[in-house]
């Protein structure tokens, strides 16, 4: 999904649910931060005769797929080079950031087929993302709660975009890249958009990302449009998949609706808790918007509009500003204020994000027999 749906329709489906407008757009900014975090780093807060003392650790939760995907396919082609001549191959060296990355913050695995690559496919609504949902929701009172039920809204909504392909290197995630097909029933401007943007991406960097075989590379952005209804082929099963992006995509702001009203319910009393929109009062709105076609920058408008006009029974939320959170967290560090540092919502995402990502792939993963880092 992209910032129209993380941020702008997170905000709206956690506001809808009584949370106050706040606490929503923070829930909402962890949502999206995910794609935006990028860096992972070790941050001196204070050295004494040259020894660091207070650190911080920043917890990296996306990188860009063409860089993972050129790693994981030069840690590929080694391994390969390394069986060829008949010697061991050192896993400890290289990098592959899709085991700590892709699988736990976007590619949350399903668990479903006959062998281990199979059960890292991402599934729509699985019971491990519900699994996962369910137990962030025990720390919903906690400091960094609302946080994580953003870093969790935005991991369970992707399943709704991002199913049938896996966050780690795999043959099953290889598509005919000449298969994508875009439905007649959009606009001949919006065809030629997505179309061209396609071609553009898969000239430029189709053969290292589909070679790598990370993620839905192989497709492009197209997992990600909302509006989108289109259809490809794998390239190993030859199975022709088609895609109803609004559908899907209106099925995981329902979903995320009711996971906000269980957030809502365990962290406000009565008194505290904002206004409740049932789903069903602002379906009709909610779908349009999704099935809006046009550049990210102009969904995201429409969305606030839908806000300002009421059809979403929401307050307006203020616009996403991606260096926000970290200019509070380096300004805080560079004043070495430790309680402003404890308390700026960058350091609370970080803290939340290594919880998430322990949790996922050091108990829930393994307990369904899935080892992955």
């Amino acid at each position: 999904m992209q910032r129209d749906m993380h941020y702008y329709a997170t905000y709206a489906m956690a506001a809808a649910a009584g949370i106050p407008k706040e606490d929503a757009e923070t829930i909402a900014y962890a949502s999206q931060y995910v794609d935006d975090q990028n860096d992972e780093d070790l941050i001196s807060v204070r050295e004494v005769g040259g020894d660091f003392c207070e650190s911080v650790v920043t917890i990296p939760t996306a990188h860009h797929p063409l860089e993972t995907g050129i790693f994981a396919g030069l840690g590929h082609l080694e391994r390969e080079a390394a069986n060829f001549v008949r010697r061991k191959t050192n896993h400890k060296e290289g990098r592959d950031d899709s085991r700590l990355v892709w699988v736990p913050f976007h590619f949350l695995p399903g668990n479903k087929g006959t062998n281990y690559l199979e059960k890292l496919v991402c599934q729509k609504d699985s019971a491990i993302a519900n699994e996962m949902l369910e137990h962030h929701l025990g720390f919903a009172q906690e400091d960094f709660g609302l946080v994580l039920a953003g870093i969790a809204a935005h991991v369970y909504a992707d399943t709704f975009a991002h199913f049938g392909f896996a966050g780690v290197t795999s043959w099953l995630n290889s598509i005919d890249i000449d298969s994508i097909q875009i439905s007649d029933g959009h606009g001949h401007e919006t065809k030629n958009y997505v179309e061209g943007s396609a071609s553009k991406f898969r000239r430029l960097y189709g053969f290292i990302e589909n070679a790598a075989h990370i993620g839905h590379g192989g497709v492009d952005t197209c997992p990600d449009r909302p509006f989108l209804k289109w259809a490809f082929r794998y390239k190993q099963s030859g199975h022709l998949e088609s895609r109803s992006n609004p559908d899907n995509f209106l099925e995981a702001s329902r979903k995320l609706h009711a996971f906000f009203m269980r957030v809502a319910e365990k962290r406000y009393t009565e008194a505290s808790r904002g206004t409740i929109v049932p789903f069903d009062a602002i379906e009709n709105a909610v779908q349009t918007l999704i099935a809006h076609e046009g550049e990210m920058t102009e969904r995201e408008r429409a969305w606030t509009e839908a806000m300002e006009q009421g059809s979403l029974q929401v307050a307006r939320c203020a616009a996403y500003s991606v260096g926000a959170w970290g200019s509070e967290l380096d300004e805080a560090l560079t004043e070495r204020n430790f309680t402003r540092i404890r308390n700026s919502r960058a350091y609370s995402f970080h803290s939340a994000a290594e919880y998430h990502r322990h949790f996922v792939l050091k108990r829930l993963l393994p307990k369904h027999g899935l080892i992955v880092a």
